[in-house]
């Protein structure tokens, strides 16, 4: 992660901003239509945004939409990076980077997930409550991160107390069924055998899916706070799973993660900032 491109990709965030930005949303698979028409701006592509790589999956346009919601001025990513598309963890989370640097605070993380548990049904919502890396990937391994002032950064809580309690007020209030649980995340492509899903569901896993983890991480670093949000597109009852299968999910179920975004965003100036 190059300064000179970090800086020039944040200096065009605010630029379209108008100015710092308040929030940073990450679409997951087959989401990119989420906020279309929600946002009266045009999208910017990937590769016009210095040192930007460029997504390979299905379901990831590859662009950035900034503009003004409910007062709020965000930036939602459509499109993320994998490690197993051959990124390394500082590739995977420089959206993340681009808008800690543009001035978010906020960071709304959303992707496609596995069911574990065996009470969620595809087209279920979950709250991401906490997190198991298994990955084997980190972005603060390294040089120091631009931004961030140590390696050690304490995970204890990682999911914003209060940005949940507030999805969990809003997802009341629009009577979207949302259940909570432990998010693992592992480096993919290939999806789970039944002794792994077996071993995570041990582990006290709800959840599984190839994104989101490594995110959290490099926000928080980058002093945001973060709330996250699967979409169960399968259950992992030894049926076979496609990426079709995913995307299809993804694609009906998008309108409510839309409507909960959107009111987390709408009602952001009640959160506590970060610190208190």
């Amino acid at each position: 992660m190059k300064r000179k491109s970090l800086d020039e990709a944040a200096a065009l965030v605010r630029d379209r901003a108008g100015g710092s930005i308040d929030c940073a949303v990450i679409l997951g698979s087959g989401m990119g239509s989420t906020f279309a028409g929600r946002i009266d701006a045009k999208p910017i592509a990937y590769k016009k945004i210095a040192g930007m790589p460029q997504p390979s999956v299905p379901g990831h346009a590859g662009e950035v939409t900034v503009g003004e919601l409910h007062g709020r001025m965000i930036a939602v990513f459509s499109g993320r990076f994998h490690l197993y598309e051959g990124y390394d963890a500082r590739e995977v989370i420089y959206p993340i980077a681009v808008a800690a640097h543009a001035g978010a605070r906020t960071v709304l993380l959303t992707n496609a997930a596995g069911g574990l548990n065996r009470s969620f049904s595809p087209g279920d919502l979950m709250m991401i409550d906490d997190h198991i890396n298994l990955t084997g990937a980190n972005p603060l391994a390294g040089p120091l991160m631009h931004g961030t002032h140590t390696r050690f950064v304490d995970m204890v809580g990682c999911y914003s107390p209060q940005l949940r309690e507030l999805a969990r007020h809003i997802a009341s209030e629009y009577s979207i069924l949302m259940h909570s649980g432990v998010y693992a995340a592992v480096g993919g492509p290939s999806y789970e055998t039944q002794a792994e899903a077996a071993l995570l569901r041990t582990l006290g896993a709800d959840a599984v899916g190839m994104s989101t983890v490594l995110e959290t991480i490099a926000a928080r670093a980058l002093g945001c706070e973060v709330a996250a949000f699967s979409l169960i597109t399968n259950v992992l009852n030894g049926n076979p799973t496609t990426h079709d299968e995913v995307l299809s999910v993804s694609h009906r179920g998008a309108e409510q993660i839309a409507k909960l975004i959107e009111g987390i965003v709408a009602n952001l100036a009640i959160a506590p900032a970060v610190g208190t």
